[in-house]
Parts: structure tokens; sequence; C-alpha cells
């Protein structure tokens, strides 16, 4: 009954001869029908009584390995010696080692079964699926193209070559094989194969396609963690970061410390503006972030970029130095470093890492309008004026570079101009505190402009203009403070003293403290200017203006001094002929205008690539040794006696004799 699969009724009849007499022989068979019926801990329970069988040893381990056991399956296997039997418990043995992810271990019992007997294909296959477990994928390839005439294998290898060759980054073949696999109309590996052409797109940055392959296989097995990080890879590859979430979310319910669901949380958290959060799953993801690996570029630019935003700058210069190693030709990780030195007062490094991304991204006018604003800090009104000029080119809306070209206007003294600009903004309806006070200072400028022109009607038109802007920008923007300065500048030229030092006092910066040195200077308190504005420069000594003003101060009431003071001497020679504020300078000290202006915030698009994470092969089934054993007669001392049976030598029957009992009622008795 169990030859012809009948196991269940070969399983009765085995317990009711058990039933009348308990044997070994009878507990192994039951054991190996068992295992036939899936009932594998019974099955290793009933070889535990019937340990004298070579095989019993064996089949225990097989069996606790198939229940799930693979542990205390792998420890019995590894202490049962071969025999004539020994490829199949090799086999076996290899088998467990790949459940267990024992690749190296698994590697060699392939081979001692192979070795044993090399011409089943069923071990060169698990010998070729230790290989792709130890990433050997070219090893592994040759192997199972080797096995592809054997026609019991023909459904397992084309899913198994896939992915192979998505080891070896062979894309599109990967995609021909697995696809060869989904129309031979087998569908005991649809889900692998799926999952395998999912990978295969995505290797090739279809990431829509790999979208749909990724659901599919999502619906043929739902709680496949693997397959729901790579649709959430795939998601977050197309942008859409909501959807991405969502499934990386539902995969941690899965296996909540996996280091790949939380890499890519990480980089959509990034995205979504969740900073901090975006760390925490970096900072799990960490065992991933293989400083190497080039598909990784975008990822260190996320964690860069998300220490940047966090103010960690230092931190955040590594990880984009390793993004622009891992990347060369992304603008992000060099514009990244800019922001890094800029935030970090280094002009020099601003500048070069920036100048880095321009020429990768040369038509983006966000960039070159930074670059406008670094050089205006610089007091390059020249190169200033010509990165505006680029970014309006390829962005004529761009206000930040149309508010920096107002100002390197007015810097070169073409003020009508600047107020024109700053006017037509405002008039659109920019309503932005920076604008207001641009263009606060440029209506000082031009107040300035018509006194030096006797026009003291058209100066004061100018100056209130000027100051209901510093008020307007004031009101929409109570934190940029620098509006206290400008105003201060204002009431010092109309006269306004106790005004102008209540306004600088506002806002008390190192221009600030230069503005009230040359106030004091002014009024001729020479004391109160020497003091102002060597505070100024004790903050900034690299100041030309406020070493200037010293000198000027010095000149003025400090003369006899002067001679000994060679240091201040030279700020004689630092006066800055182009400068606006010098050319419009009422008294021949230099006033400092503060200009508002709001850097750009960069946001490139993301190029997402995550690690693909290739499918292992599963296992082929283990191979119980299927020894059904016949029992031969036994004797038993409990059996009663039956006499031989009579040899017959004549064809005749022999007369019976008669007996005294002849004719008797009773039976005779048989001699």
């Amino acid at each position: 009954m169990a030859r012809n699969k009948n196991y269940a009724g070969a399983l009765q009849l085995l317990k009711r001869a058990a039933a009348g007499r308990p044997s070994d022989t009878l507990l192994y068979n039951q054991a190996i029908i068992l295992s036939h019926l899936k009932r594998y801990e019974e099955a290793a329970s009933l070889l535990q009584q019937a340990p004298t069988f070579s095989q019993a040893q064996a089949n225990q381990g097989i069996f606790f390995c198939m229940s799930g056991d693979v542990k205390t399956g792998l420890s019995l296997l590894e202490n049962t010696s071969g025999g004539k039997n020994a490829d199949k418990i090799a086999y076996n043995r290899a088998v467990a080692y790949l459940h267990a992810r024992r690749f190296d271990d698994a590697n060699r019992a392939a081979s001692e079964a192979v070795r044993i007997r090399g011409g089943e294909p069923l071990y060169r296959l698990v010998k070729a699926d230790a290989l792709q477990g130890l990433g050997k994928h070219r090893e592994a390839l040759n192997a199972y193209e080797a096995l592809e005439k054997e026609t019991k294998l023909a459904t397992m290898l084309p899913v198994r070559i896939g992915n192979a060759l998505l080891g070896l980054k062979q894309y599109e073949e990967a995609a021909a094989s697995f696809n060869r696999y989904l129309i031979s109309g087998d569908r005991s590996n649809q889900a692998e194969a799926r999952y395998g052409l999912a990978n295969a797109f995505y290797g090739q940055k279809e990431f829509s396609k790999a979208v749909a392959e990724f659901r599919r296989a999502v619906q043929f097995r739902p709680q496949w963690l693997e397959a729901r990080t790579g649709l959430g890879n795939a998601l977050c590859s197309i942008r859409d970061y909501r959807s991405a979430r969502i499934e990386y979310e539902a995969a941690l319910a899965l296996k909540p410390d996996d280091p790949h669901l939380h890499l890519g949380l990480g980089v959509v958290s990034h995205r979504q503006g969740l900073h901090e959060e975006a760390l925490e799953h970096f900072a799990k993801a960490s065992s991933l972030l293989d400083e190497k690996d080039k598909e990784l570029a975008d990822c260190f630019l996320s964690l860069g970029l998300t220490k940047l935003e966090m103010n960690q700058l230092d931190s955040a210069l590594v990880h984009l130095n390793v993004a622009m190693r891992l990347n060369k030709d992304h603008p992000a990780a060099y514009a990244g470093a800019s922001e890094v030195y800029r935030k970090k007062e280094s002009s020099r490094y601003t500048l070069e890492y920036l100048e880095k991304a321009i020429r990768l991204s040369p038509q983006n006018d966000k960039m070159l309008t930074n670059k406008g604003n670094m050089y205006l800090k610089l007091g390059d009104m020249d190169q200033a004026y010509e990165n505006f000029y680029w970014a309006l080119n390829h962005n004529s809306q761009n206000i930040n570079a149309l508010n920096g070209l107002s100002i390197s206007l007015l810097e070169k003294d073409r003020i009508e101009e600047a107020e024109t600009v700053l006017d037509s903004l405002i008039n659109r309806g920019h309503h932005k505190a920076f604008l207001l006070n641009n263009r606060g200072i440029v209506r000082s400028y031009l107040a300035l402009k018509h006194e030096k022109q006797k026009d003291q009607h058209g100066a004061r038109q100018y100056y209130y203009r000027s100051i209901r802007d510093y008020e307007r920008s004031r009101d929409l923007d109570s934190t940029h403070k620098t509006y206290f300065n400008n105003l201060g500048n204002v009431y010092k030229n109309t006269g306004e003293y106790d005004k102008a030092v209540k306004s600088y006092l506002g806002h008390l910066d190192r221009s600030a403290i230069n503005n009230l040195g040359v106030l004091y200077a002014r009024n001729g308190k020479g004391d109160y200017g020497r003091h102002y504005l060597n505070v100024a420069i004790t903050i900034d000594s690299a100041s030309l203006v406020y070493r200037y003003n010293r000198y000027k101060v010095y000149k003025e009431f400090f003369k006899d001094s002067l001679t000994r003071r060679p240091d201040i001497l030279q700020g004689q020679d630092l006066m800055p002929t182009n400068s606006i504020s010098s050319k419009y300078s009422k008294d021949g000290y230099i006033n400092i205008y503060l200009y508002d202006y709001d850097f750009e915030h960069y946001e490139f698009p993301g190029d997402h690539y995550f690690p693909i994470q290739n499918a292992l092969p599963a296992p082929p089934e283990y191979r119980p040794l299927d020894d059904l054993l016949a029992m031969s007669a036994v004797k038993e001392s409990t059996t009663p006696r039956v006499a031989p049976p009579v040899r017959i030598t004549s064809k005749r029957m022999p007369k019976a004799r008669r007996t005294r009992m002849a004719g008797s009622t009773k039976c005779p008795k048989i001699i």
C-alpha cells in the first residue's frame, strides 16, 4: 500500500500490527510513512524509539529539519556515518545548511555528494545553490547552465539562472530568463519569477515596470519581506514617497530591525522634511552604508543633506564627501558641501564647491543666485552682478536674483535702475521684508544724491519714503533687525541723533557699532568715536571700512598720537574710492548699510537607487532514506507448536487402524 502511495491505509495496517506485537521494524516503517504524510515531528519521535537501524538517526535528523528544527536536525545529520547512503546523507546535510544559510558548509556537503555520485543532477543543483549563496554568481550560473538538459529540473532552472544573472548585474539577460519561465506555463515559482523580474527592471532603472512586478510578487506572497521592501524602494525611486512609506511600514511589522527598510525610510523621511526621524532610520541602517558601494551614492547624499539641515556640519561634510566620491557627476553633493562651508563662514570653500556644482548644472538659477549673494557678501559687485544676470537669464522670475541684481546695481551707482527693479517686484505683490528693507536703502541713497545736487525737497521726500519702507519691513518680519541699523543712518543724515542712537542700539552688531563711532565722531565726540571703532575692529579686524574710519577719527581728534601708531596710519590708504557709501558720504566717514538677501534652498530631484536584494533560491526538498523494511518470520515462545506435516510416499491413502475405542462415541485421540 505504501509503494502505491496509499500512506493513510498503510499507516493503519502498521498500527494494527504494532498493537498486537510491537517491533522496531514496525516503528521504523511507521516513521517513514508519517514523513510522507508530512507529520515530521511524530516521525522523528518514533525514530527515537527505534535507534538500532542504520538509517534511523539520519532520517530522524531529516525529519527534524523538515519540521523546521534545522539546528537539531543538523546536529543529528552531522553525527551520522555515511555507509552505503553516504551520498544521500551528504545531500540532506547540504540542503539543511542551505536552510541555515551556512553556504560554505552547504558547498562542502554538496561537493561530497557529487564526489560520491556525480551523475545525480539534484546534487549538482544543490552545489550551484550553495555557490549562489556565497555570491559566486559566475560559477553558479555555469553550474545551472550545465543542468539545462535535465528534464526533471526544467521548471527550477530559469528562475535560478535569472537570479545568478542579477548577481552579475546582467539585468536584460536576467529579465529574459524570468520571462522564459513565466511563459512556460509552470506555476510553482510564480512569485519568485515576478520578484526576480521586478529586480531586473529595477536594475535597468525602469522603475515603473519594477513597481508593477513587485506588486504582483506581493500579491502572491503578502508576507514576503524582500518583495515589500523592493516595492517600497521602487516607489521611492519614482518619488512617490507617501506610497513608499506605506510599504516600508507594512514590512516593518514583519521585521522591525531590517536595515534595508530603515535605509529606505531614512531617504523618504529626509524627502518629507522629517529630518530627526530620518537620522534615526539612517542610524539603524548603518550596517548597510558601505562607503565603497556606488549604488549607495544617493543614500549618502540624503544622509549628508539631512545632517546639514540638523546643523551637524562636520558630520554632514563627511557623508557629502562620500557621495561625491561615489558619484562625481551629481551637483547636489557639491552644492550641499558649499552650504556647509557657508554656514561655517568659509567664503573660499563655499565658492569653490559652488563653482563645481554649477559646472555640473550650469542652468541652475538657484546656485547662480547663491553665488551672486556670496560675492555681495564679499563686496565684489561686478562678480555679483554677472551671476545675478545669468540666473535671471535662466529664470526671469527668480525673486532673490532680482533682489541681488538691484543691490549690485545700487553699488554700481545705478541707483534709479535699482529702484525700478525693486518697485516692480513690490508692486507685483511681493511684499517681503527684505525687499522693502533694500528699497529703503536705495531711497536713502537717492535722498543723499538729491542732497548732493542741492535738492533738499527731493531729499526730504526720499528720506520719508525710506523710513516708511523700513517700518513696513519691521511690521512684516520683526526678526530681520537689519532695518534698525539702516533707519539709524537715515536719522543720522537728517540730524535726529537721539533717534539714530536708539535705532543703532536696536541691532547692535559690528556694523551698527561702526555707525555709532561715526555718529559720535561727526558730532565732535572723538573719544566715543574712537571707542566704538576700536570695538568694531576687535570684532572684525579685516574690515577696511572700520580701519579707515578709525584712521579718520585719529586724524581729526588725536593727530599727535597718530605718528606713533603706524598700524592706524595705514588706514589712510584703505579708503574704498569705488564704494557708493564713500561717494555719497556727507562727512567723509563711511556708514554701512545692511542689505537683506536670502540664500536659495536647493531642491534637487532625488535620483534614488537602493541595493538590489537578490532572492536566494528555495532549497530543493529533503530526501529521506525511504527504505521500508520487510519483516522476516520470527519464532515466538508463546506460539503453540504444530506437528510437521505427514510425508506421503504413496498415491493411495493408508488404511486407518482400528483401536480399542472402535464404535465408541468418544473422539479418538490422534497420535
